[in-house]
C-alpha cells in the first residue's frame, strides 16, 4: 500500500496524497523502504504505524520487535531519518498540534516529503474531546510547484 501511495502522489505531481496505516512491529517496518523512497523523492505520504503501549502494561505484545531493555525505543524510531516530519503521539491531545505540522510538511513545496505519526495502541483506544475547530472543513491548497516548474 505504501508504494501505491507513492505512485499516487507522483502521478498527481505531489498535489494529492494517501495515508498508510499498519500494526506494530513487522507491519510498521514494512513501510520503511517506501518511506525512504518518498523521502528521497520528496513525495507526500502520511504514515500512521501502530506503536508500543505508552503505559507499557501489556509488554511485550504480539509481534513486538522493540528493544526490551529500553521502553522509549520502538521499531518506529527507524522512521526518524526517512521522514520529513516524525512524531510519536503519547496522548490524543497531541494531535491538535502534531497533525497540522504533518499536513504542513505534506503540502509545503520546500518541506514536502513523508510524515510519520506513530500511534501507540493504548492512545489509539483513548477517548478525547477535541475542540470543534479541529473539525472545521477547510480547503488545503497544495503549494507544490506546477509540473513544468518543479521536480
Amino acid at each position: 500500500m505504501a508504494h501505491a501511495a507513492i505512485a499516487y502522489s507522483k502521478a498527481h505531481f505531489r498535489r494529492r496524497l494517501m495515508a498508510c496505516t499498519t500494526s506494530i512491529g513487522p507491519g510498521a517496518t514494512n513501510l520503511l523502504t517506501a518511506a525512504a523512497l518518498a523521502h528521497v523523492n520528496r513525495l507526500p505520504v502520511l504514515f500512521l504505524p501502530g506503536d508500543i503501549f505508552v503505559s507499557r502494561d501489556p509488554d511485550p505484545v504480539l509481534q513486538q520487535v522493540e528493544d526490551f531493555n529500553d521502553g522509549n525505543i520502538s521499531a518506529n524510531d527507524c522512521f526518524r531519518p526517512v521522514s520529513r516530519y516524525f512524531d510519536r503521539i503519547l496522548q490524543p491531545s497531541q494531535l491538535i498540534t502534531s497533525l497540522p505540522r504533518a499536513v504542513l510538511t505534506l503540502t509545503d513545496s520546500v518541506l514536502c516529503g513523508p510524515a510519520t505519526l506513530a500511534l501507540p495502541q493504548d492512545v489509539q483506544a483513548a477517548a478525547f474531546d477535541y475542540p470543534i475547530e479541529c473539525f472545521d472543513t477547510g480547503v488545503v491548497e497544495f503549494r507544490a510547484a506546477p509540473p513544468s516548474e518543479g521536480i
